[in-house]
């Protein structure tokens, strides 16, 4: 008998011990792919966006400044256009903020002082980015702890946080959706303390963190409303002390919130213009995006919507049993929680996408709130399958098969994602020639490269030049963002003094201006991308 409780014991002792260097492993794994080469992949349309905002600059400023102007170099263009200067004030950039009020300030007021002391750089801006997500880690075990209570549960989230492909991804994006997933985490962290300890600091410091949220991301506003619904459930529907001081912290945060609420407000018209896209249909079944959003939370090789894909389906049925068990055997509070976070988001815009139509609920970064539950339910389902290994060893034995795998997929998406400039979160459609063709420019000596696309969609580009490089940029015939005085121009291309001139992405005008000139030209890369101009010798 004494020898069987000693097997027992030492089975135990051995299963935490491999249950324990795993979690340490895929925690250090987690934290550095998130900090490795930030600058590396593509910066994309929206990531210019960001910078060009931070710089206190709209789209139409930058046209009006930089369109039709004598050519410079590809890094006075960036810093000028891309990086905040003392020319520009905070004041400025908080005007080109307010013109798409549709994201919430506070990440890129935050970036605007980051720059100063890190360098003006990409790595150094997703490097922002990046001290978010490593955030996000301990912040998903501080959630695991308070809503299980306990130190395994809070681990086991943390580990699957930290080696999830999405989370990792967004790390090193120049955006806000890493600091959004943070204040998810951290503000239903504080909202299950204040509920624990029902005290006004607790509740005060709910109501501060639901602001931070709102101000991190405009669909903050789910989770705030999922927050709400399940106080209500939870304290059933009766106005108790919880629930009054719970709409005492909400007052706050809203008060909080209401200078930037006004902005929305009075902007309303503008919001819905640049959100328009939102409800446009997209192409293809929805419910395969949702399956491939749901499985890029833990297996990521760039794939695409698929029926036939088995890794859609395992995953959807291990997030679907990991609800199930969370609803069976935590308390009513406790799954309840999770279950609310997921669904009212879900609800919100799976809902809108089908009854309005529109592909709101197939944009990756948009259902974070769901990602969040789904990847607590299943990381507490992963501990209590693995804490206790002799209850049924058939059992124990599949469980721990499954929990590497699932590991395994994490970290062979996140390494084979570290290695690739361009990835789907990059809008490869319009990313996927960049590198390839601003490398052709770069290999020439004295090299021109002029353009007249929208200069919004060639700041990605200019960002792959290399400092030197010239850039000019022309007027197009109705050109968004383009006041109807600026007129298309021929450029003046003094000889002897360009090795070689390009065209990137040029109009069949531009190029017809330039044939009259004397300057045919020709295209590289045979899909119009980037066309070469014969410079006649002096």
């Amino acid at each position: 008998m004494v020898e069987q409780i000693q097997n027992v014991e030492i089975k135990r002792q051995r299963s935490s011990s491999w249950l324990r260097w795993l979690v340490i492993g895929l925690l250090v794994v987690g934290v550095v792919f998130r900090l490795y080469q930030p600058g590396h992949k593509v910066y994309w349309f929206d990531e210019t966006m960001t910078s060009l905002r931070i710089s206190g600059y709209t789209q139409e400023q930058l046209v009006v400044s930089a369109v039709n102007q004598p050519p410079i170099t590809a890094e006075d263009f960036l810093q000028r256009y891309q990086y905040p200067d003392h020319q520009r004030t905070r004041a400025d950039t908080l005007a080109a903020l307010k013109t798409h009020p549709e994201h919430s300030p506070l990440y890129y007021l935050m970036a605007w002082g980051w720059l100063y002391p890190a360098g003006h750089s990409v790595g150094n801006l997703r490097l922002l980015s990046a001290l978010f997500g490593l955030a996000t880690i301990p912040a998903a075990y501080g959630l695991g702890r308070e809503l299980f209570q306990s130190a395994g549960a809070g681990w086991a989230i943390a580990a699957v946080v930290a080696i999830s492909p999405f989370h990792v991804l967004y790390s090193q994006e120049a955006r806000e959706y890493s600091l959004w997933t943070l204040a998810i985490v951290v503000s239903s962290t504080v909202l299950l303390r204040a509920m624990r300890r029902n005290t006004v600091p607790a509740w005060s410091l709910y109501g501060i963190m639901l602001a931070l949220g709102l101000y991190s991301h405009m669909f903050y506003g789910f989770v705030a409303m999922s927050h709400g619904l399940y106080m209500i459930l939870v304290e059933r529907w009766r106005p108790t002390r919880r629930l009054l001081a719970y709409g005492g912290a909400v007052l706050l945060g809203l008060a909080l919130f209401a200078p930037w609420l006004m902005v929305i407000l009075d902007n309303w018209g503008r919001l819905l213009g640049n959100t328009v896209g939102m409800t446009l249909d997209r192409q293809g079944f929805l419910p395969l995006f949702w399956l491939l959003n749901l499985s890029r939370l833990f297996f990521d090789l760039n794939q695409g919507p698929s029926a036939i894909n088995p890794a859609h389906y395992l995953l959807l049925a291990l997030c679907a049993y990991a609800l199930w068990y969370l609803y069976q055997r935590t308390p009513r509070a406790t799954s309840l929680f999770v279950l609310t976070l997921i669904g009212v988001t879900a609800i919100a815009l799976m809902g809108s996408d089908l009854l309005l139509g529109g592909r709101r609920s197939t944009i990756a970064r948009y259902p974070v709130p769901c990602y969040v539950g789904l990847q607590v339910a299943v990381g507490y389902l992963l501990w209590r399958m693995l804490q206790d290994p002799d209850r049924d060893q058939r059992t124990y034995q599949r469980w721990r098969a499954g929990a590497i795998a699932l590991a395994l997929s994490g970290v062979l998406s996140i390494v084979v994602n570290a290695h690739h400039a361009l990835w789907w979160n990059k809008s490869y459609a319009v990313s996927r020639f960049n590198p390839a063709a601003a490398e052709i420019i770069n290999q020439s000596d004295r090299p021109l490269m002029i353009t007249d696309r929208d200069p919004s969609e060639v700041l990605a580009f200019i960002h792959r030049l290399d400092a030197d490089v010239q850039v000019q940029l022309i007027a197009r015939p109705n050109a968004p963002h383009q006041p109807p005085d600026l007129r298309p121009m021929v450029p003046d291309i003094p000889p002897a003094t360009y090795s070689d001139v390009f065209l990137y992405q040029p109009s069949e005008g531009l190029r017809r201006r330039l044939e009259r000139q004397g300057l045919p030209s020709n295209d590289v890369n045979g899909g119009g991308w980037l066309w070469t101009v014969s410079i006649p010798s002096p």
